[in-house]
């Protein structure tokens, strides 16, 4: 039996601990899925302000279809429901700290609070409202992202730190924000005109929104991603070892090759022992040749 080289063998081992760390499609199909049910609500809120359809019609079509969807699921996968109702819980949190350096601004006259407002476009009254308001930005905006967030982040594993993740998210709202000013024929007046200042207080908003995203979603979701660990598997890599006198004669054919492995399995290789390390009577010599 042909033994393969040892540095093709841990390439191959190399490249399955990379296969094995990828999500399933069921994972990515749950992530997608609940990635659009978290951004329901600003999404219907978005096609209201520029104009498409009121906002009391893309709730009734996007916005209760899909938290009806959301628990569907959350009961039916509960691994998955459970990581969305932490990830509704560190948005309710990542938007009240968004609120704390916002509320100051808005008290001093600097910023312009559109919040109440949704209130009247809702339903279609002239009073704004500041409980149907901040409901719809807590409970809708802040917990619906913020749970797309953590289950997106939580199930599809990326190699990216999740502070990173959560900036990078918080940055993408923020953009998607300016884009919907720029594109809706009323926007700027309806929610706030675009200004040196307004920009750069709504940007610093979104990155103190998605950093508490990234930082509290060690902490609140402990089992920090989906899937149980894999197992370990040890190999003797001994047979790819010079001989010595107590391995001549060996039988490689017991030692699986490394390129037959499960994609799922960790593999702990298992060094031979060094020689120079042994006790010095545990050590056998070489028989000199005859002369």
């Amino acid at each position: 039996m042909s033994t393969p080289p040892l540095h093709s063998g841990l390439r191959q081992w190399k490249f399955a601990g990379t296969v094995s760390s990828n999500a399933s499609f069921h994972d990515v199909l749950m992530s997608v899925v609940y990635f659009a049910i978290g951004f329901s609500p600003i999404t219907a809120l978005a096609i209201a302000i520029i104009g498409l359809l009121p906002l009391p019609v893309t709730t009734l079509l996007i916005v209760l279809p899909a938290t009806v969807l959301g628990v569907a699921l959350a009961l039916r996968f509960p691994r998955y429901g459970k990581l969305a109702f932490q990830g509704l819980v560190i948005g309710l949190i990542a938007v009240f700290l968004y609120d704390c350096m916002r509320v100051p601004f808005i008290i001093a006259g600097v910023w312009g609070d559109f919040i109440p407002k949704i209130n009247m476009w809702l339903f279609n009254t002239s009073h704004p409202n500041w409980v149907v308001g901040y409901v719809w930005r807590y409970l809708g905006d802040g917990g619906f992202m913020g749970m797309a967030f953590t289950v997106g982040y939580g199930v599809l594993k990326p190699r990216v730190n999740s502070h990173l993740a959560g900036l990078a998210f918080g940055i993408a709202i923020w953009g998607c924000l300016v884009l919907t000013l720029v594109l809706a024929p009323h926007g700027q007046d309806m929610l706030f005109k675009l200004t040196f200042t307004t920009l750069s207080l709504s940007l610093l908003g979104h990155i103190i929104y998605g950093l508490a995203l990234g930082i509290l979603f060690p902490h609140i979701c402990r089992e920090g991603t989906m899937g149980a660990k894999p197992r370990q598997t040890a190999i003797d890599l001994s047979p790819y070892t010079a001989p010595s006198p107590n391995t001549v004669g060996a039988d490689l054919s017991r030692t699986p090759p490394i390129d037959q492995l499960s994609v799922d399995v960790e593999v702990t290789i298992k060094l031979p022992r060094i020689r120079r390390n042994m006790p010095v009577w545990e050590q056998q010599t070489a028989p000199l040749p005859a002369l």
